[in-house]
C-alpha cells in the first residue's frame, strides 16, 4: 500500500489550486483577496481548499486500495466533495465547477500511482487515464447526484438549464452516467466540454502556470486566466447575462492579451480597471477560473511528486 503521506500531498496540492486561483490578481472579473464577486469572498476559496484536501484524501485512498472501478461512481464523489466544500462558509457555490473537474483527476491520479512507479507518470498520461476512466467507471445514478449538487448550489440560472440536455429537476431523468450527463450538457456548459475535449484547456493553462515555477506562481495563473479567457466563452457569464456580454468579456481579455504580447506594461492597469468594471456589474469569468484553479492543483501536484521522486532516485 502506498505511503499515506504521498496520498495527502497530492490531495493537498490538488485542492490548494482552488485558493492559489482565488489569490491571484488581477484577473478580471474574478474573486481576489482585493474584492469578492457576487457574494462570495476571497477567504470562502481559502476554508473549501481545506475542505476539498480531506475529501480528495479519503478518495485517493479508496482508490489505490482498490482494483477496478470503485464501489460508488463518481458522481456520487462529486456531490460528496462540493458538499463538504460548502460548509465552512454556509454555502454559496465557490467549487462545483472545479470539483466536476478535480475529483475525475484525482481518481487518475490515484489509479496510476496504485500501479506504477510515480517517477513515470506524466501529466498527460494523468489527464488521458482520468477520462478513460470517466467513460468505464459510469454508473446510472451518477445524474442524480450530480443534479442534487447542482439544486444546492442553487445558481440563478438553474431554470436555463430547461431545453438543453435533460431536464435536471425531473427526477425520471436522472438515470444517467457522468459521461453521458457530460455528452448531454457539454455544448452549453464549459466545465463539461472541458471534460469532453480531455482537459485540452487544463493542460494549456498548466503548462503556463508551471513554466516558472515554484517562482511567480501567481503572475502565471494570472497569465493563464487572460489567456484562457481570450480564447474562450465563458457560459457561466453567457447564462447570467447573456451571450452578447460573454463575447464583450472575451474580446476584453483578446485587448489584455495583445498589450502583453506587445511588452506593455499597460496591461496590468488595463486589466484592474476591466476587474473593477466586470464585479460592479457582477460579471465574473466563473468557468474559466474553474479551468485556471485546477490547472494550478495539477501543477503543484506534479511539482511535488517530481521532489518526492528526486528524494528517492
Amino acid at each position: 500500500m502506498l505511503a499515506d503521506s504521498l496520498i495527502e500531498i497530492i490531495a493537498s496540492s490538488l485542492a490548494s489550486g482552488l485558493s492559489i486561483e482565488a489569490s491571484s490578481y488581477p484577473k478580471p472579473g474574478n474573486v481576489s483577496p482585493l474584492g469578492g464577486a457576487k457574494g462570495l469572498e476571497h477567504w470562502f476559496f481559502l476554508s473549501s481548499s481545506t475542505s476539498i484536501a480531506i475529501e480528495l484524501y479519503k478518495i485517493l485512498q479508496e482508490v489505490v486500495e482498490t482494483k477496478g472501478c470503485l464501489e460508488k461512481g463518481l458522481g456520487e464523489k462529486i456531490y460528496r466533495v462540493y458538499s463538504a466544500s460548502s460548509k465552512p462558509h454556509g454555502g454559496g457555490n465557490v467549487s462545483l465547477g472545479f470539483t466536476m473537474l478535480v475529483v475525475p483527476i484525482a481518481i487518475g491520479i490515484g489509479d496510476l500511482i496504485r500501479d506504477n512507479d510515480p517517477r513515470i507518470i506524466s501529466v498527460e498520461g494523468m489527464l488521458e487515464r482520468s477520462v478513460d476512466l470517466i467513460r468505464i467507471c459510469g454508473r446510472s445514478e451518477d445524474s442524480a447526484w450530480i443534479s442534487k449538487a447542482i439544486l444546492e448550489a442553487s445558481p440563478s440560472y438553474i431554470f436555463k438549464y430547461q431545453g438543453q440536455g435533460y431536464d435536471i429537476l425531473d427526477n425520471r431523468n436522472r438515470s444517467r452516467s457522468f459521461w453521458e450527463f457530460v455528452e448531454d450538457f457539454r455544448r452549453h456548459d464549459l466545465i463539461l466540454n472541458e471534460i469532453w475535449c480531455g482537459y485540452k484547456r487544463v493542460y494549456r493553462a498548466y503548462n503556463m502556470i508551471c513554466s516558472n515555477y515554484p517562482h511567480n506562481l501567481y503572475e502565471g495563473v494570472v497569465m493563464a486566466f487572460i489567456t484562457i479567457g481570450s480564447q474562450t466563452i465563458d457560459t457561466l457569464i453567457a447564462r447570467k447575462k447573456g451571450y452578447k456580454v460573454a463575447m464583450k468579456v472575451k474580446k476584453e481579455m483578446e485587448k489584455i492579451l495583445s498589450l502583453i504580447k506587445q511588452g506593455s506594461q499597460f496591461w496590468r492597469i488595463y486589466a484592474e480597471l476591466l476587474d473593477r468594471e466586470l464585479r460592479a456589474s457582477q460579471i465574473n469569468p466563473g468557468s474559466i477560473a474553474d479551468i485556471v484553479a485546477t490547472a494550478a492543483g495539477l501543477c503543484v501536484a506534479m511539482k511535488a511528486m517530481e521532489r518526492i521522486k528526486g528524494a528517492n532516485h
